[in-house]
């Protein structure tokens, strides 16, 4: 190890401190967390289809840019999408050049993410804590709930959340002089930038006002011009520049629609055109009982890492401002999004998590190491976890009984629809439930319910017999159950979030010359266009993401109305009209009157044709 400066006093302390490396903390340790992360992300890639809106709409924008070869541009449709940054669509173009343009290749990213993260988190809690608590903390990373039902879509959280994690231990590391300081801080700011392409003005503007609020909370405000302020901004700059500056170059007005309206509109509530809502202050607390969910039941041992504020100007160890830093991580960015009040869905606190996730294995590795006070409090919160465990175990099996007597068949004839504007918020669909829906999902329901109830109950056996470390495996291993029970049920979802059944019936009598159309916004069917390979018209649904790129003079003419449909569907080539749910009773009083064939059905969309495909396809009736 290089010689450390005389004014880093950490080292030669934790030196000192630091317990002798455990199993945990070893290479078998990282293979296992490798393997465990790979099974649960990697794995479970392959299914179900990708989901109409965001899932399948991002992955035709990584699907063009590889066609087009323009990766400045994004387009969506043959429409400039001017919304997103860039990165998360390169790696998944990169995907699909090497493995096909598929499910598997779409999430590849994501959970090869989310390996990564799990490994850097085992790694940051290894150097600043101890093996125990930066295993535990990979354990939390990989098998939290919310872990997995937001890497089950086209979004870049898991990435920028690696790229944050990453940032943040090389910037401890020079901090407290365990790296040079050059190496870490250019490290650093190589992976603010990538997080800048990531996810936007978040990517810097979180780790920049992070790491400014550690140095001004812990009175180091003079050691400022360690961090090589001029050539790390030269390193982001360097990174992020050439990308906005082409993309505004190839589209005029890139710049307001991105940086502007995308970011600082949609904090206020000003976006145009409005496509969001701000899920209530409250319930965007209370929900991250769930995204934590198994392991929030040990947040009690996490907030016991707290340190006095008068104490954090005296900082003696790198545990010591890991910790603090730990907190002010997760704190500005939940103090973000709880003072923003225009745009906040469930997931945007993600960049958030691995610190919590760190301060969980912290406080649990202390709880086990401790006085009998924290065995006793880890005990009492395994105690819990087995009570709800065994209560939503009986719970879905009860509401597996009750839908003995109900026929599996279509799931859209079992579950409750609400109206369009109330699916603005990503979790909307869990609020379609109802007990006859579980007539599709008992398997699902069994597998979970035997995982909640086996392994909680035998994880508070083994802690109270001091096996701590088995105990946190037997819970890890329980939520593998359960993510694996979540997959198959997103497949018995699949007609409802997913229009593939659909493009699949579609394809099966597509000729070169027929034409594929759907009605309203394209982000509720935008599957058919995944999975027809093919540009869609769309019928009365010039809104949303599109409206600004359709500005364009270059724009394809793919919008019709009510005045213009009529000279594409009179074409003597066959159009395949799909429409989702809510938009039935618009399209229908539409085109019942021009002729229109029911070509199929599925998970509520329906599929109309301009003629009969077979001799045994009624036709629509005019309703009264």
């Amino acid at each position: 190890m290089a010689t450390v400066p005389h004014q880093y006093p950490y080292q030669a302390e934790t030196a000192a401190i630091r317990p002798p490396v455990s199993v945990l903390g070893s290479r078998r340790a990282a293979i296992f967390l490798v393997l465990l992360s790979a099974a649960l992300y990697v794995g479970t890639s392959f299914y179900p289809s990708l989901l109409d809106d965001a899932d399948a709409s991002h992955a035709l924008v990584s699907r063009e840019m590889l066609a087009r070869g323009d990766y400045a541009t994004m387009y969506l449709n043959g429409i400039r999408y001017l919304m997103k940054a860039p990165l998360h669509y390169w790696l998944v173009a990169l995907s699909y050049r090497v493995f096909g343009q598929n499910a598997f290749a779409t999430r590849l990213p994501v959970a090869l993410s989310m390996v990564g993260l799990t490994l850097v988190v085992w790694e940051f809690g290894r150097r600043f804590f101890d093996p125990k608590a930066g295993f535990y903390a990979a354990l939390v990373v990989s098998t939290s709930a919310g872990m997995f039902l937001f890497t089950r879509i086209m979004i870049p959280e898991a990435i920028y959340a690696l790229l944050f994690s990453a940032a943040f231990y090389l910037f401890l590391r020079g901090w407290t002089g365990s790296l040079e300081p050059r190496i870490a801080y250019w490290g650093a700011a190589l992976l603010t930038g990538l997080a800048v392409l990531a996810r936007g003005l978040i990517g810097i503007v979180f780790p920049a006002g992070i790491i400014a609020l550690f140095i001004v909370l812990t009175g180091s405000w003079r050691r400022w011009r360690e961090l090589h302020p001029v050539s790390c901004f030269a390193i982001i700059l360097a990174i992020t520049l050439p990308w906005h500056a082409v993309a505004e170059l190839r589209s005029p007005g890139f710049l307001w629609s991105f940086l502007v309206n995308e970011h600082i509109n949609r904090a206020l509530g000003t976006r145009w055109p409005p496509d969001y809502d701000a899920v209530p202050l409250w319930l965007w607390w209370a929900e991250h009982l769930v995204w934590f969910f198994p392991w929030c039941v040990f947040l009690p041992l996490a907030a016991r890492q707290w340190l006095p504020l008068r104490s954090w100007h005296k900082l003696r160890s790198a545990e010591t401002s890991a910790r603090i830093f730990l907190f002010i991580w997760a704190g500005f960015i939940f103090l973000f999004f709880s003072i923003e009040f225009g745009s906040r869905m469930e997931y945007y606190s993600f960049g958030a998590w691995p610190a919590v996730a760190l301060l969980l294995g912290l406080g649990l590795s202390r709880a086990e190491e401790g006085t009998s006070r924290g065995l006793k409090q880890a005990i009492r919160a395994q105690g819990l976890l087995a009570g709800v465990g065994v209560a939503l175990a009986a719970a879905l099996l009860l509401l597996v009984a009750s839908s003995y007597r109900v026929r599996s068949g279509d799931i859209a004839s079992l579950v409750k629809t609400h109206e369009n504007d109330f699916y603005r918020v990503s979790m909307a669909h869990i609020f379609d439930l109802t007990p006859q829906a579980f007539a599709d999902l008992r398997v699902p329901a069994i597998l979970a319910a035997i995982a909640f109830g086996a392994a909680f109950s035998m994880a508070l056996l083994l802690r109270r017999h001091g096996r701590g470390v088995v105990a946190a495996l037997a819970v890890a291993f329980g939520m593998a159950g359960f993510f694996a029970a979540a997959d198959l049920a997103y497949g018995a979802f699949q007609p409802l979030l997913s229009s593939r059944l659909l493009a699949d019936k579609i394809n099966q009598e597509l000729r070169p010359q027929d034409q594929v159309a759907i009605y309203g916004d394209f982000d509720d069917t935008s599957s058919i266009a995944f999975y027809t390979r093919r540009r869609v018209w769309i019928y009365n649904g010039l809104v949303n993401n599109l409206v600004f790129g359709s500005r364009y003079p270059d724009a394809p003419h793919i919008f019709f109305d009510d005045s213009t449909f009529g000279s594409l569907w009179s074409r003597p080539e066959r159009v395949f009209l799909v429409i989702p749910p809510l938009q039935r009773a618009n399209a229908f009083s539409r085109m019942a009157p021009r002729g229109a064939w029911i070509f199929g059905e599925s998970g509520g969309k329906i599929v109309l044709t301009n003629q009969p495909v077979t001799a045994e396809e009624p036709r629509l009736i005019p309703p009264d």
